[in-house]
């Protein structure tokens, strides 16, 4: 014998525990989007840095490099940067004297005389929070 009462109880409870079934469902599925957004800017971010490395080593001399450490120039901001920008222009023309006001941006030191410790630190702002990647390398001053 089933009372009225339990009834209304079961409907309820099977639409409760659906509810918390389809929130948690929903739950992981945005998780994954984070999930994925964040690996897609961390592959970005990877490879603008490897871009930018293998554009000063291989594309600019050593003197562009002193010149650009002389005249105090440091900054490539990387808001509008994607690779037809830094295929078209040449980096030189990318670096500024002025911090960017947002990130993403690289900052160049350089240091040393005869071979140059080139250090390059990505600044990214990630849910919040700014998150610094480093790349060092070495430019020398090689006659061919």
């Amino acid at each position: 014998m089933i009372k009225k009462g339990f009834t209304l109880i079961e409907v309820l409870c099977s639409i409760t525990i659906f509810s918390i079934l389809f929130m948690t469902a929903v739950s992981i599925q945005l998780n994954s989007f984070k999930v994925k957004k964040y690996n897609k800017d961390l592959y970005n971010s990877i490879l603008i840095m490897e871009y930018i490395k293998n554009n000063i080593i291989y594309n600019c001399s050593y003197d562009e490099i002193m010149y650009l450490n002389s005249m105090n120039k440091r900054y490539i901001s990387c808001n509008d940067l994607n690779f037809h920008s830094i295929k078209d222009n040449n980096l030189i023309n990318l670096v500024s004297d002025a911090v960017p006001d947002e990130e993403p941006y690289v900052v160049l030191s350089i240091s040393g005389a005869e071979v140059l410790k080139v250090n390059l630190q990505f600044y990214e702002n990630i849910y919040g929070s700014i998150k610094v990647r480093e790349c060092e390398f070495y430019k020398g001053n090689y006659k061919k």
